[in-house]
Order: C-alpha cells, then structure tokens, then sequence
C-alpha cells in the first residue's frame, strides 16, 4: 500500500486501509491487535519522513465533517474530523465567522494531525483554541481528552508518546469577535504594506497566506514537510555567552519555560551557508533554510542524511542541538 507523504519519497507499508468512519478504524485497531501487528494512523503525510518500506499496518483516516456542537454570542464550539484538510478547515471557520485560526493558514496537513505537534505559526498555537480531543485508546474505546491531558508544549504533545491513541476528531474553541494577533514582526510588516492598521482575521488570514507563499515551498512542485528543525529552547547564560561571540543573535525570551530562551534554527543554519551548498537530491529552500526539498529522486535515507549534516554542523560551530521536526516511519 502506497503512503501518501508531501516530502514524495517512495513509500510503502505492506498492509493498510482508508478509514471513513470510527467504527472502520476501530476494526483496523482490533485486526492489528489480535494478530501482533504495529499500527499507525495516518493523514496527508504533511509531517513525516517515510521510509521506503514501511513494517506497520497503515490505517489512512479519511474522516470528515465539520459541526457546531454549542454556541453563545461570544464563541462557537466546533467538531472537525480528523481527515479534514487543515487549510481548507481554517479558511471554512473564517468564512463563517469563527475566528481564531486565521494565523495558522496555508499549514499543510490534516486536522486530526495538528495537535499531536502542536502546530504554530505567527504567534499563535493550535493548542490554544481546542477544547478537547476524541481519540480511540489502545483498547479501542472512545476517549475524550481535555487540554489538561493532551499535555501540549513547544511543538509537542502526549500524541508524539502515546502513538497508540488514534486522533478520529477536535473540537476547537473559536471567537464570535475579531481578536486579532499581529504580535509577530514579519506579520505586521506585511499588514503595514497594505496599510492594514486595524487589520480583520479576514486580512491576517490573506497576510500569513502572502508571507508563507512568498517564503515556503508549494508541496506540489518542491515536496517537503515545512519546517524540517524544531526552534531550539537553550539555558538563557548559555545564549548571552554564544552571542558575545556572535552578535549577529537573535534571542527570543520564553513565557512560562524558567531561564529558557529560543534562538532561531532558521539563522543558524544561515549562517553556516547551507542554502547555498549544492545538492542532486535534496537541499535547504533558499528562503527558508528550514524547509528541506526533496529535488525529485531523494529517498528517506538521502533527507536524513542530509539532515544529519545540517545538526552535526550546528552542534559542532555553536553547541546547539537541533531536534527534527517531522517523525520517522519505520
């Protein structure tokens, strides 16, 4: 069975189904269970690196639907399936008038795949607007998780622990009134240049869409996963000590994370020139040296040695670990 993956690195798992229902993912589970077999839930492959074949039984969540559950005058509670598309499910809320997700457009991938990595952008975290997700434990019951317990961090959740829950659908927490978050530099510099001053969710959502198609990649004609490199989380002394040997720095204080501080994966990699390095089968974006593409023949061996370069010189030139980003199928 093909594994569908936006890095399109020739994939495939020896057994599988498409799921579009819970009671058809449920059977899959029980399958697996009673004949000793791995599982793994999977949406549109928008986070992970694929190995060519893959030794688990791949369950494709073809889940959709999107509902109000409650509403009030102030907000909206909204179901969105797992299978859902999440672009297309930011760009439906806002359509409707719940507000919320509009600095998280253009992230690719599936709805049920955006809490287990706790997708960000711009300023503002998924886990921020969900109110709770239904997962089938490792039983195959039906499980509702609050926030409390889907423990999300940077980048990160009990989902990346616990891959024997299957994500089936999230309900979001979303605005009835604009409340706009433009706190990020690079968003309010594309707001300003269209005289944007009292910006809408309708003018944030058009402004993330601008700045990421102008920085990233379309999946469709250089494939890859977005951002290859979690921003790494240093012990502030040690950021003030590398940048007095480095005052080109950036230095991002962290809310809530004691004497932690982030520095940029993006610049470190920058500067050691890797958007620049020739490569046949993969490469850095010259926009975005996160973003690592596979040239059209790359397989999984060739991006994660790639990538393994790319740590090895960071940690060597500046001390700093680099954690990826997307998961590993094995």
């Amino acid at each position: 069975m093909p594994i569908p993956n936006t890095l399109a690195l020739p994939a495939r798992a020896k057994m599988g189904i498409r799921a579009t229902c819970v009671e058809e993912v449920q059977e899959a589970q029980r399958y697996c269970r009673e004949h000793g077999l791995p599982f793994l839930a999977l949406g549109e492959g928008s986070n992970v690196v694929a190995r060519t074949h893959v030794a688990q039984f791949v369950c494709l969540m073809g889940l959709t639907g999107i509902k109000v559950v409650a509403q009030s005058p102030r907000e909206v509670l909204v179901d969105v399936a797992a299978g859902e598309n999440w672009h297309q499910t930011v760009s439906h809320t806002l359509s409707q008038g719940w507000y919320g997700l509009e600095n998280l457009a253009l992230i690719p991938g599936s709805a049920g795949a955006a809490p287990v990595q706790n997708i960000g952008a711009y300023g503002v975290e998924v886990a921020g607007l969900i109110d709770q997700v239904e997962i089938i434990d490792d039983q195959g019951e039906l499980q509702l998780l609050d926030v409390a317990s889907c423990e999300f961090s940077y980048r990160n959740s009990i989902f990346k622990t616990r891959r024997d829950w299957i994500i089936t659908r999230i309900r979001l927490r979303l605005h009835r009134q604009a409340d706009v978050v433009i706190a990020y530099p690079e968003l309010q510099a594309d707001l300003a240049a269209q005289h944007q001053s009292n910006p809408t969710p309708e003018a944030v959502f058009d402004a993330v869409q601008r700045i990421r198609r102008n920085k990233l990649p379309d999946v469709n004609i250089n494939p890859n996963v977005g951002s290859f490199f979690k921003n790494p989380l240093v012990a502030a002394p040690f950021a003030s000590a590398l940048k007095d040997h480095n005052t080109w720095l950036k230095v991002f204080p962290q809310d809530g994370v004691g004497e932690m501080v982030k520095l940029s994966a993006a610049q470190l990699i920058d500067q050691l020139g890797w958007k620049d390095r020739p490569a046949a089968e993969v490469m850095c974006w010259q926009a975005q040296p996160l973003v690592l593409v596979n040239r059209g023949k790359a397989d999984s061996d060739a991006v994660l040695s790639f990538a393994e370069s790319i740590r090895a010189d960071v940690l060597s030139h500046f001390g700093v670990h680099l954690e990826l980003e997307p998961s590993v199928l094995s």
